[in-house]
């Protein structure tokens, strides 16, 4: 028990220890960033398919809108400003909340020359010649660039209209300047920063809210923030300085409107009121604003679309967060720690089982935890799986269950597999090196196999033994015996080594009835085969013996040695050539269990002393298991032990009487010659005074 307790300890404190290792192997890996885009990727499954809020509506400058008039307004880099003046006036017309320009309206508007030059001869049609001096000579003084551009004073007088709008702006990288409407612009609207985050591998996960600018005391924010301060004033805003977009769905999932349907005022009615309306360019073909992002897949996202999901996140209030780095190392070690000792512990089917469970677990966790808003480490936690299942083979292979193996190796010619796997799950209870023990020894040996092997060839004579031999092995291995070795045409086994087994008497007494039903089945098929028919002798001893490895340096055997083993090799041979019986068991056998006589018909033969043997033996014929014997087998029993206590009487005539009854009986016919010697006043020379008879060798 002790021992055992140390194995399972060894097991846990070694499966820490692999866990622990593994643990700051994947903490380097977390606080390095290593494999982080990895993380990424994965990650990205996690989002899940809500759905995109009606409360926004994008207005969409998409290829329709940038087609060639007279379906389109032409090439959206030379659109004039009054088709957004134009559109807003419609849109506004719904009430919408707020309308936001993810649009850069930082410069003013230039006419080339040859726009000028058509303006300038459409004006001077029809004019005199004073007219046309005075119009030319406006025309030279404007400057191109001139700051009173009509186009762009129509749109800001538009703008001036309004109070819920918000017009896009881009901070410098650095953040030491501003992109921004030009000023007549942006006296009439809040301003948002439209930057569009990407990660390392490209993709928009993440929105900075707040953007610090050199020369501003106060952080520009973002159109999220801007568009939701216009349209939710009560709402409370997040503080942090960057959130996480929650995507509420694929790409194009929010509900669109073609700018070019605005501009012709083909809409349905109301569809702007109440709402948050974006307008952006989704046009490919006129510009790249378009971006990758976890619900991408092979189709970019607008950007004016995730601006959408970004102002959703806020408005809903699902936010997501990774999980910290401390919360990571804390998971990677329950994970490692418990892992690495629960495998310890387990087959390999079971812990290859263990491991996927484990892995299709958190993955399960990761998709509920993200649910909750908070995005697990979608590698560590994985790796440490896989190298707790690896560190865990590797310890069981190379060190805890080295010995295992050894013992499989020494034990499997041996004894069952079953029972080869019980030795190897607790090698500590065996000592291959030696040990006294009680054990219960079985021989058999074929009667008369030489004159058996002269009626055959002796190549058929090897090939009918081998049959025998492999059966008979298989009925051992059956009753859990340890097959002990095969020496000439006899059978050596026993019970209750090299592991305790509490019934080892009983399971020696079922094998030896067992290899009888085998050679039944055998005679059957010999005698279809036209081979001859042998039978078998059985000694059976139960006592102290040692037991171990013995032999050379070079080979050896788990073998049992001792005066145990000699008196089953004598009873096996000696006992039941003298009395012509098949099986014989010694007193010790008998009397080590008292139960036995309940479980197996058995009868007395005699009180003997064994060849080589200095102290008596009452030796006992086993007949059948008691649940199968019949009722002359029982009659048997009785009539000759009620015959063997007349004769232990000196009643000689009765029980010769008793003896003859049983007919044709070889132990009773013998007891019988003994009792009509001793009746007649004659001598036997074998018998001693308290009919102990000395059996010679045979």
């Amino acid at each position: 028990m002790f021992m055992l307790s140390h194995f399972l300890k060894k097991r846990a404190v070694m499966g820490a220890l692999i866990g622990l290792l593994i643990t700051l192997v994947c903490t380097a890996g977390v606080f390095t960033g290593l494999f982080h885009a990895l993380h990424l990727n994965v990650a990205d499954s996690l989002y899940t398919r809500d759905e995109a809020t009606s409360e926004i509506v994008i207005v969409a400058i998409d290829n329709e809108s940038t087609d060639p008039a007279p379906t389109g307004l032409g090439r959206y880099s030379q659109w004039n400003r009054e088709y957004y003046a134009d559109a807003l006036d419609r849109i506004e017309e719904d009430n919408p909340k707020v309308v936001a320009f993810d649009i850069l309206f930082h410069t003013y508007t230039v006419m080339t020359p040859r726009e000028k030059f058509l303006e300038l001869e459409q004006e001077l049609v029809g004019t005199t010649d004073e007219e046309k001096i005075e119009i030319y000579e406006k025309f030279t003084a404007e400057s191109s660039d001139s700051l009173d551009n009509a186009i762009d004073n129509t749109l800001a007088e538009t703008f001036a209209k309004y109070e819920n709008l918000v017009l896009g702006a881009i901070p410098l990288p650095d953040g030491s300047a501003l992109i921004q409407p030009i000023r007549k612009f942006r006296e009439h609207a809040e301003l948002g920063i439209a930057n569009i985050p990407a990660d390392e591998d490209g993709i928009g996960r993440e929105s900075r809210l707040l953007y610090p600018i050199s020369y501003i005391e106060e952080p520009y924010k973002k159109l999220s923030l801007s568009v939701l301060e216009k349209s939710n004033p009560e709402m409370e805003m997040p503080t942090e300085e960057f959130i996480k977009i929650n995507y509420f769905g694929d790409p194009y999932s929010y509900k669109y409107v073609p700018f070019i349907d605005v501009y012709n005022d083909k809409l349905e009615p109301g569809i702007f009121a109440d709402k948050i309306v974006l307008i952006g360019v989704t046009s490919a073909k006129e510009a790249h604003d378009e971006f990758l992002t976890p619900r991408s897949n092979t189709t970019l996202m607008p950007g004016v679309e995730i601006h959408a999901n970004e102002i959703q996140t806020i408005l809903e209030g699902k936010y997501i967060h990774d999980q910290s780095p401390i919360a990571q190392i804390i998971t990677i070690a329950i994970i490692a720690i418990g892992l690495t000792i629960a495998l310890n512990y387990l087959g390999i089917i079971t812990a290859i089982i263990l491991t996927i469970v484990a892995l299709l677990a958190y993955l399960l966790a990761a998709h509920a935890f993200y649910d909750r808003g908070i995005i697990l480490n979608m590698v560590y936690p994985f790796v440490a799986i896989v190298l707790s299942y690896l560190g865990s083979w590797v310890y069981k292979y190379f060190i805890a269950d080295k010995g295992k193996r050894e013992m499989k190796d020494a034990f499997s010619h041996y004894v069952s597999d079953k029972l080869v796997d019980e030795i190897a799950e607790n090698p500590e209870s065996v000592h291959l090196g030696g040990e006294k023990r009680e054990i219960t020894v079985f021989f058999s040996d074929i009667r008369g196999s030489t004159s058996y092997s002269e009626q055959i060839e002796t190549e058929k004579w090897v090939a009918q033994m081998n049959e025998y031999f492999t059966l008979m092995e298989q009925v051992i291995k059956k009753y859990s015996g340890t097959l002990d070795k095969y020496e000439g045409d006899a059978i050596m086994g026993f019970w209750n080594a090299p592991i305790t087994q509490e019934n080892h008497q009983e399971l020696a007494y079922m094998a030896a009835f067992g290899m009888q039903e085998a050679l039944k089945l055998l005679h059957e098929k010999w005698k279809k085969e036209g081979k001859p028919l042998i039978e078998f002798r059985i000694g059976i001893n139960t006592g102290q013996a040692i037991v171990g490895n013995f032999g050379s340096a070079d080979r050896f055997d788990y073998t049992a040695m001792g005066d145990t083993v000699n008196t089953a090799s004598r009873l096996e041979g000696s006992a039941n050539k003298s009395y012509g019986i098949k099986m014989v068991i010694s007193t010790e056998s008998n009397e080590l269990n008292e139960g036995l006589r309940e479980k197996f018909l058995m009868r007395e033969i005699d009180i003997v002393f064994l060849p080589g043997k200095k102290d008596p033996e009452r030796i006992y014929e086993l007949i059948a298991p008691m649940e199968s014997a019949s009722a002359n087998e029982k009659n048997l029993v009785q009539t000759y032990e009620r015959g063997l206590a007349l004769y232990r009487s000196g009643n000689f005539d009765e029980a010769i009487n008793s003896f003859n009854s049983l007919g044709e009986d070889s132990p009773s016919k013998i007891m019988a010659a003994r009792c009509k010697t001793l009746a007649s006043g004659g001598e036997i020379a074998e018998l001693s005074g308290d009919y102990v008879f000395k059996i010679e060798n045979k």
